[in-house]
């Protein structure tokens, strides 16, 4: 069987994780990252991200924006599919020959805080996610998928397709962060993090496909010449008549996360060591250039509640009549699928259980102090796949010029994804309030609209306003030095 599913790439919230008031949230891109913020502590209320985008499915330029979508201006017409019989009402590219690699990311991020102790920092995160990646999916199967096997330039053709594969997850997740400053010296800072906790599974899903050989004769006929692949499933259903049962039961499985990270700085001005211990319980120290590594999602989820795992190895079937398949739930084509290959509905059955591993990446961090309140920002992902099945995150390059201060802060982020698709974002922060989109040009009728992103955010931010025991200046006052050239005069 050949499956395709709709589908996003993920966007990163660029306006709400690298900059120096990001407190809590930034330890989402690098944990270490809160070693050294202009935040004594902060209490975040929520925080919301949303995203949308792919290289198949679209709506035509100059008709669709968000808004349009949204607001019911877009009609949501149908129209003649390019081949065969029937309707669609999303337009797709399917004459590209690139292969479909799509991404949903989704993340609401709970009460949180972040409290600080001198030189050690501590955040606990709680949140719930939802993430699915299909990568690698040839043409012919997202056209036979979405258009049907009527689909007439394909019919006929022998395919030879391998690794392709899909997984889909929802977790809850309570995160654990603590960063410290491993070393100060003359212009250099280093400091480094850990976020670990446990996660929890709601539902998964995964197709990791191997190498597989069909040909589809007409809209009715499928030879399926070899198949390998293996599927899983933990979905909050009945599969044998597919009501719907979100809460019974609310967790199906049960992991554990971490991230790691690590960031070093250097300071034109060269640190002092001589200022007095109890000067200030916490303080920002001001750079010129930061960089930051850290590698990211680093975990699983087992799921053992209503999950079944099936394998097809090495199978075939020459005429498997198309025409005649009707399934009542999920049950039915399960076990008519497994008779088809196996001869037996219980065959491709091999567990209660499986495991789907979080998306780990590897991020690097570069932040650069332009003058006074201006910085310019660029953020690498990269996919580190070590392990199927696996969410599989697409590489993000960003450059994002940033303005900030104590109330205002304005980010403009300029995304490549995939080293293809390019998008422009705008976000502004408020205090403790930010509202974003690293994609501003969905929000028009400008091109193609294929996705669109937005996120919103409110915390509570706590600055140092404690009375600094040697002068009337607050603890946030950072030029300590006049004091201490008063002190050395004193004592020469």
């Amino acid at each position: 069987m050949v499956y395709f599913s709709q589908g996003t790439y993920s966007q990163l919230s660029l306006g709400l994780v690298n900059g120096n008031y990001a407190g809590s949230t930034g330890t989402i891109m690098n944990p270490s990252s809160m070693a050294n913020t202009k935040l004594k502590s902060d209490i975040n209320l929520f925080a919301i991200n949303a995203f949308a985008e792919n290289n198949y499915l679209y709506f035509p330029s100059k008709k669709s924006s968000l808004i349009k979508l949204f607001n019911g201006v877009y009609d949501f017409h149908f129209f003649p599919k390019p081949y065969g019989r029937g309707e669609r009402n999303v337009y797709s590219y399917y004459v590209d020959k690139s292969l479909k690699n799509i991404f949903v990311n989704a993340r609401i991020i709970g009460p949180s805080v972040m409290f600080s102790y001198k030189d050690h920092v501590f955040a606990v995160r709680t949140g719930f996610r939802v993430m699915s990646s299909i990568r690698r999916v040839p043409r012919d199967m997202a056209n036979f998928s979405y258009y049907g096997m009527d689909f007439k330039p394909q019919q006929n053709q022998y395919y030879i397709q391998d690794n392709y594969d899909m997984a889909s997850m929802a977790w809850w997740e309570v995160i654990f962060s603590y960063a410290t400053i491993l070393n100060r010296s003359y212009n250099n800072h280093w400091s480094a993090g850990i976020s670990i906790g446990p996660v929890f599974g709601h539902s998964g899903a995964y197709l990791s496909g191997g190498d597989t050989r069909y040909i589809a004769y007409n809209d009715s006929i499928l030879n399926v010449e070899l198949l390998n692949g293996e599927l899983g499933i933990s979905l909050p259903l009945n599969y044998e008549n597919n009501d719907v049962d979100f809460f019974n039961p609310l967790i199906r499985g049960s992991g554990w996360g971490m991230d790691l990270g690590i960031t070093w700085q250097y300071r034109e001005i060269p640190y002092q060591k001589k200022f007095p211990d109890n000067l200030y319980t916490k303080r920002f120290e001001d750079y010129k250039l930061k960089i930051g590594v850290s590698i990211l999602d680093i975990g699983w989820v087992n799921f053992t509640k209503n999950a079944e795992k099936h394998v097809y190895e090495n199978v075939h079937n020459n005429l498997i009549r198309v025409n005649e398949l009707e399934y009542d739930n999920i049950r039915d084509e399960l076990d008519v699928t497994s008779e088809l290959f196996y001869g037996d509905p219980g065959a491709s059955l091999r567990g209660n259980r499986f495991r789907i591993y979080l998306p780990a990446t590897v991020s690097v961090q570069i932040d650069y102090h332009l003058t006074d309140r201006w910085f310019l920002n660029s953020t690498l992902i990269i996919p580190a796949v070590y392990i199927s099945p696996m969410i599989e995150r697409p590489v993000v390059l960003s450059l994002t010029p940033r303005f900030e201060s104590r109330f205002l802060e304005i980010n403009i982020p300029m995304v490549l994804y995939d080293f293809k698709y390019p998008r422009i974002g705008l976000s502004v922060r408020l205090e403790g309030l930010t509202i974003g989109t690293d994609h501003l040009g969905s929000f028009f009728s400008i091109s193609t609209f294929t996705g669109s992103d937005i996120y919103v955010s409110y915390k509570i931010n706590l600055r140092n306003y404690g009375k600094n025991p040697l002068t009337s200046k607050g603890a946030c006052y950072n030029d300590w030095r006049p004091e201490l050239k008063r002190r050395h005069r004193e004592n020469f």
